[in-house]
């Protein structure tokens, strides 16, 4: 059995109750609510963390398009997301850190589910062994949640299992960070949990699925078939 955590409104709490997350048989899922930071509580949240220290809680990207920039530290090309409220990326970004969190805490796997995943499959005992040793795995199909996710669809059906996360940028272009599938669903261990937030000291903090890219962690992982999809519902976190 392994936890799994949908970041959730306070207000989404009885929608998600009710939706396809619980309908579908989650295998050896445990499935439980975890309340979203909010622009209003991003404060108050900061110092929830055990295993990080919140001084060293950077916002390293754009707020503004006339802030993109290539970033000579990482590599990466910053450009700002298109949002009503630049706060509520931030927000989002430390409700998945406050997962990271509680996951060194526990010192065990959970699964990261945010409120727009939905399930494809259930995740049983051979999916979790398959999983096991890999830092991150990404669970979610790419179509439709993430740049060019056709592409990268076509290069991760070409074989099964957990694998590398595909390269979708051309060498002519800006190098844009390159992750997990719109970061709706994934699995994560301690020690990659761990990793990622003793980086935030070093790179600062950016939007959740540019952060967790594999220009900064090579060893993020991406699996076929895929176990969730996005709902196509905007999503009540980020926008």
């Amino acid at each position: 059995m392994i936890d799994a955590y949908v970041i959730l409104l306070e207000d989404q709490t009885e929608k998600f109750l009710l939706n396809d997350m619980i309908k579908v048989k989650c295998g050896n899922v445990k499935v439980n609510p975890f309340t979203a930071v909010t622009p209003e509580t991003i404060e108050d949240d900061l110092q929830l963390f055990e295993n990080f220290d919140p001084k060293n809680f950077k916002w390293k990207w754009p707020t503004d398009p006339s802030e993109d920039h290539l970033d000579m530290q990482t590599g990466l090309y910053k450009f700002c997301y298109s949002a009503k409220s630049q706060d509520k990326k931030v927000a989002c970004s430390l409700s998945h850190m406050l997962l990271w969190d509680l996951c060194v805490s526990d010192d065990k796997p959970i699964i990261v589910f945010e409120s727009d995943a939905r399930m494809l499959r259930s995740i049983d005992e051979k999916d979790l062994e398959m999983f096991k040793g890999n830092k991150v795995v990404g669970l979610n199909d790419p179509r439709g949640a993430t740049r060019r996710g056709n592409l990268f669809h076509q290069t991760l059906r070409t074989k099964s299992g957990v694998q590398k996360v595909p390269t979708i940028n051309t060498p002519d272009e800006n190098p844009m960070p390159q992750g997990l599938a719109g970061h709706s669903a994934y699995y994560i261990e301690p020690e990659g949990a761990k990793e990622l937030l003793d980086k935030v000291g070093t790179y600062g903090m950016f939007p959740n699925d540019a952060y967790m890219c594999k220009e900064l962690f090579p060893w993020i992982r991406v699996v076929y078939p895929y176990y969730t999809r996005i709902s196509g519902e905007s999503s009540t976190t980020t926008s």
